[in-house]
């Protein structure tokens, strides 16, 4: 019997040692901003932004909306963002911004700079789901190469690298990007969703709020 138990948890170790190698690891604290970097068979790197409204500013401005990056350890500064180089990863843009604002330019309803040129979103105009025998059957989504302006809330915008994402009004984005450009960028928003007569004031000019610095390296 004792023979059995040693073989029993022998083969356990085998087994979870199989288990790390096949799967690899994933850190589960990470600066703000950080791009997660996985390995194994999970999936590319990634990272989560989350566009949320009723922020508030200063007793003048009011409530403003804001970029956060969605971590383990709950939303963090969006104000400064680290992205691997020569490294596919997907960005998640989570808007729960329910109204549309003016692009400063029509370019910024185009998807430019990612995988392929296009993004996947999904909203409750273009999401269905029924249930079947199995479950829940999901159907719906879109992935496009642009947005049409009246349906766009924000951007996730990179001019420097020729980068623009538009996120439509209360929907989740996900965009896959490769950059091979080692370098400090500014990221922003290209809608009028600030204060101020032009809408480019307040969250629109400060770190952390509607644009920030991007790390490639």
């Amino acid at each position: 019997m004792r023979t059995s138990a040693l073989v029993v948890a022998a083969m356990l170790v085998v087994l979870a040692a199989g288990i790390g190698i096949g799967w690899g690891f994933q850190a589960t604290v990470l600066p703000s901003g950080t791009v997660s970097t996985t390995s194994g068979t999970q999936g590319p790197a990634s990272l989560t932004l989350v566009i949320t409204t009723g922020n508030a500013f200063n007793s003048t401005v009011g409530d403003q909306p804001a970029y956060y990056v969605l971590t383990p350890n709950g939303l963090q500064s969006s104000a400064q963002l680290t992205f691997p180089i020569d490294t596919l990863f997907k960005l998640t843009i989570v808007c729960y911004d329910n109204g549309n604002a003016s692009l400063l330019a029509a370019q910024y309803a185009n998807v430019e700079g990612t995988v392929n040129g296009t993004m996947t979103y999904v909203n409750n105009d273009n999401v269905n789901s029924t249930y079947g025998g199995n479950g829940i059957v999901l159907s719906g989504g879109q992935t496009v190469t642009s947005v049409p302006p009246d349906l766009i809330a924000h951007t996730f915008t990179i001019p420097s690298l020729n980068i623009n994402i538009p996120v439509p009004a209360n929907s989740t984005v996900t965009a896959y990007l490769k950059i091979t450009t080692a370098g400090s960028f500014q990221w922003m928003c290209e809608t009028a969703c600030g204060a101020g007569a032009a809408g480019t004031l307040a969250a629109m000019d400060t770190p952390g709020w509607m644009t920030g610095d991007v790390e490639v390296s």
